[in-house]
C-alpha cells in the first residue's frame, strides 16, 4: 500500500467518528441536484452547473472515501435520482442522464479502493469534461453546425462594424468558443479532482474551527427565488443569444451576401430544423423516454423509502447551514466571496 493511501485510511478512520454518515452525503448530494441551484440562481451566482457537478465530484469521492464497496455509489445514485424525481418532477431528462453518468463514472473509477486520489482526479476531469460537452452537443444537435458558423460570422461582422476591428478571418470563432467553454470545464475539473483527493485533510482542518450550535440558531434567510412558470429554452439567456445572432446574420446575409461565408437559406434551414427537433423531442420522444425512466426509478422508490424521507427531512436544516454560509461569507467581496462561500458551506454542512 502506498504511503499516501495509509494516510487516507488514517484519517478515514477518524472522521468516521465525527458523524459523516454515508447517508448524510449522500443527502447533501441530492440537496445539491434537487435544491442548491435554485440557491445560487437566487444569489446571482454564475456558472452554476460547473458548481454543482463539481459538488457531484466532491460528494461521489466522500462516498467512495467512507464505504466498504464501490456499489454504495450506485446505490447512492439511485436514491439522489428518485429525490429529484419527487422534489423538481419537471427536471429535464438531460439532468438525469448527467446525474446517472457521474454516478456509474464513480462506481467504475473507485472499484480500486486503493487509488482514492487517483481515482478522485480522474472523476474530477471527465465529470467537468462531461458537463462541457453536453451542452455542445444538444445545441449542435438542435441547430447542426451552422450554428457556429453563425457565431463565427456574427464576431466578425460585429467586431468590424460596431467596434471598428478587423479580426482575423483565418480563425473560427464559434469553435473558438466551443474550446473557451470546455476548457474553462476541464480546469475545474483538474482543480476539483485534485481537490477531492485531499478531502480527509481538509475536513480535519475545518472540524477544529467548527461551531454547530452558532449555525443551528442561526435565523437569517437566504434571498428568494421568484416563483415563476418554467421557461422555454427559447426564452432563456442561451436561447434569446441565439436568436439574436441568428436574427443579426440572416439580415447580413441580404445586405452583403458576397462578403459572407454562410447563405441566408442555411440560416432558414437551421431555424426550421431546430423548430422541428424541438417539436419532436419536447412533444414526443422526450416526454415518452422520460415517462419510462421515471417509471423504472419509481419501482426502487420502495427500497429506499426509509432513506429517502429521512433526507428530504435535512433539507430544511441544509438550507440553514448555507444561509449561515453566505452571511458569513459577507466580509469578503466578488470571487473572494463565492469561494469562501463555497468552501464553508460544503465543510459546514458536512459536519453540522
Amino acid at each position: 500500500m502506498l504511503p499516501t493511501e495509509k494516510i487516507v485510511q488514517d484519517e478515514n478512520v477518524q472522521l468516521s467518528e465525527n458523524n459523516i454518515s454515508l447517508l448524510k452525503i449522500t443527502a447533501l448530494w441530492a440537496f445539491s441536484e434537487s435544491a442548491f441551484g435554485g440557491i445560487l440562481h437566487a444569489l446571482s451566482i454564475p456558472l452554476r452547473g460547473v458548481f454543482i457537478s463539481s459538488a457531484a465530484v466532491l460528494f461521489i469521492s466522500l462516498i467512495a472515501l467512507f464505504s466498504k464497496s464501490n456499489k454504495e455509489i450506485i446505490k447512492s445514485t439511485f436514491i439522489v435520482l428518485l429525490i429529484k424525481l419527487l422534489v423538481s418532477p419537471h427536471t429535464p431528462l438531460t439532468a438525469y442522464f448527467a446525474v446517472s453518468v457521474q454516478g456509474v463514472l464513480g462506481y467504475l473509477l473507485f472499484a480500486p479502493k486503493k487509488f482514492y486520489k487517483t481515482s478522485a482526479f480522474v472523476l474530477g476531469i471527465l465529470t467537468l469534461f462531461f458537463s462541457g460537452i453536453q451542452k455542445i452537443i444538444v445545441l449542435t444537435l438542435v441547430f447542426g453546425n451552422t450554428l457556429w458558423k453563425s457565431v463565427n460570422v456574427f464576431i466578425k461582422q460585429i467586431s468590424k462594424e460596431f467596434i471598428s476591428i478587423d479580426v482575423n478571418g483565418s480563425i473560427n470563432y464559434g469553435y473558438l468558443l466551443i474550446t473557451i467553454y470546455i476548457l474553462i470545464h476541464i480546469i475545474t475539473g483538474i482543480f476539483i479532482g485534485f481537490y477531492a483527493g485531499n478531502l480527509p485533510s481538509k475536513l480535519k482542518k475545518y472540524k477544529s474551527e467548527f461551531q454547530s450550535n452558532i449555525i443551528l440558531n442561526n435565523n437569517d434567510e437566504l434571498p428568494k427565488k421568484e416563483k415563476r412558470k418554467k421557461k422555454s429554452w427559447i426564452l432563456r439567456p442561451t436561447g434569446i443569444s441565439i436568436i439574436i445572432i441568428s436574427i443579426t446574420v440572416l439580415i447580413l446575409t441580404y445586405i452583403s451576401p458576397a462578403a459572407l461565408e454562410i447563405s441566408s437559406n442555411e440560416i432558414i434551414v437551421m431555424l426550421i430544423r431546430s423548430v422541428l427537433i424541438t417539436v419532436i423531442w419536447f412533444i414526443l420522444v422526450g416526454p415518452a423516454v422520460k415517462k419510462i425512466f421515471q417509471k423504472y426509478l419509481t419501482g426502487k422508490k420502495n427500497l429506499y423509502a426509509d432513506e429517502i424521507n429521512e433526507i428530504i427531512n435535512l433539507f430544511p436544516q441544509f438550507k440553514g447551514v448555507v444561509s449561515y454560509c453566505w452571511k458569513y461569507s459577507s466580509d469578503k467581496k466578488g470571487i473572494k466571496r463565492i469561494r469562501k462561500f463555497f468552501s464553508t458551506t460544503f465543510y459546514y454542512l458536512l459536519l453540522v
